[in-house]
């Protein structure tokens, strides 16, 4: 077989032969995602035959291949008589594709039960009422953690042995040392600022020489507070919760608690 016959051996076709009140349809060559454009405008050009024959049948035995968007069309055709009262009648499927045109066939079947409609009160009060539901379970989770830290504290005061000093030590360092590059950048933009600010109002009174003392005391012994805490917690504070993440999603945490051991000290 030439390349241009296998080429229109496995080119979609669909023929469509009218007799009186029965239209038989039969598909032919590769009927597959990669011919998607083809199929759809075969499937549209025979809906108003399909809308028009009382009995339509389909010959199955020309296809040459078959995935489910070709089923879905397919099937999309013979719901389309049926839907306008036709009978529809599908022969010569091969064993191949039986499974696959009887798995689509049961697709979307049952119609969506519609969702009730509540009163705007009601609707309202049922939110509310969801969202303290949310918050007392995330109050619990939040209690529970604060416990298990506890428990670990006191157990560490009970047997200091069992702290793993190279362990605190590791994570002092990530989370202090690790972050002082980020942290020395952020406070000093934030000071450049201030002294900019206070320089070009302070002038107006002849108190430039006081923006070195407010720089001092804004960032030194306020802000500087503040902004170390909040670069910490934003930045490792994240880490952490996507290393923990991580660990939950593969599990780690239930093959800690396989092993018997406590994952809030381990």
């Amino acid at each position: 077989m030439s390349l241009r016959e296998m080429i229109l051996a496995t080119a979609p076709m669909l023929t469509a032969t009218p007799s009186g009140d029965l239209l038989e349809l039969r598909p032919s060559g590769s009927w597959t995602s990669a011919n998607v454009t083809t199929l759809e405008r075969l499937s549209d050009a025979v809906t108003p035959q399909l809308d028009q024959s009382r009995i339509v049948k389909l010959d199955m035995a020309e296809i040459r291949e078959l995935d489910t968007l070709g089923a879905w069309l397919i099937e999309k055709m013979t719901r389309r008589a049926q839907s306008a009262g036709h009978r529809t009648e599908m022969v010569g499927v091969a064993d191949d594709y039986v499974g696959l045109i009887e798995e689509v066939h049961q697709v979307n079947r049952r119609n969506p039960t519609p969702a009730p409609v509540l009163n705007p009160v009601v609707a309202k009060v049922n939110d509310v009422g969801r969202s303290a539901v949310g918050a007392s379970e995330d109050v619990t989770v939040f209690l529970q953690m604060l416990g298990s830290l506890f428990l670990a504290i006191v157990g560490v005061l009970r047997r200091p042995r069992s702290l793993r000093l190279t362990s605190l030590v590791y994570q002092f360092y990530r989370v202090g040392w690790q972050a002082i590059p980020i942290v020395v950048l952020i406070t000093f933009l934030i000071g450049a600022i201030i002294a900019q600010q206070g320089f070009f109002h302070f002038r107006k009174f002849g108190a430039d020489s006081y923006v070195v003392d407010m720089v001092g005391i804004l960032v030194l012994r306020e802000l500087g507070v503040l902004i170390v805490a909040i670069m910490v917690a934003g930045r490792s504070g994240s880490a952490y919760t996507a290393e923990l993440g991580s660990m939950k999603m593969r599990e780690e945490i239930d093959a800690l608690a396989t092993m018997g051991l406590d994952p809030s000290k381990s």
